[in-house]
């Protein structure tokens, strides 16, 4: 409930399923560097009980002016080939600057990633509340 973002939006696929499945949502925004990607979430997203924000930014290098009471995300780690989770690190940076107190993180990330330690350095909480062969999922709290 209350005001949401998806950070890393992509196409919008996570945004659109927080959308349907939390009628208490205040206010829903995404957040994507991609700008095509950005274009695409626009159109499936769908009827969402908050008037969707978009907004194409770096989150690595440009601030985000709003807070939230939740972000959930699916963030990048490689720019090419390689694995970066210095990437996904420093969107997690970002996602406890612009959470409110209290606030909650939900994160889908690659198994191999390492990023149980930044989470515990940025978040007063967290826990891995689901994993698969391939994907584990995190929930943090400020």
């Amino acid at each position: 409930s209350g005001s949401v973002a998806d950070f890393c939006a992509g196409w919008g696929y996570v945004a659109a399923e927080v959308a349907a499945r939390s009628p208490g949502i205040s206010a829903l925004d995404l957040y994507e560097a991609d700008f095509d990607a950005l274009e695409a979430a626009k159109g499936n997203l769908g009827n969402a009980a908050a008037e969707p924000g978009f907004f194409w930014i770096d989150l690595l290098s440009e601030p985000v002016e709003r807070r939230y009471d939740a972000i959930v995300m699916n963030p990048p780690f490689h720019r090419s080939r390689a694995a970066e989770p210095e990437i996904g690190a420093g969107i997690i940076r970002t996602a406890v600057k612009a959470l409110k107190p209290g606030g909650r993180l939900f994160m889908v990330a690659n198994r191999q990633l390492p990023y149980e330690p930044v989470l515990a350095a940025a978040f007063s909480s967290h826990a891995e509340i689901a994993r698969d062969g391939m994907f584990k999922v995190f929930a943090a709290r400020r």
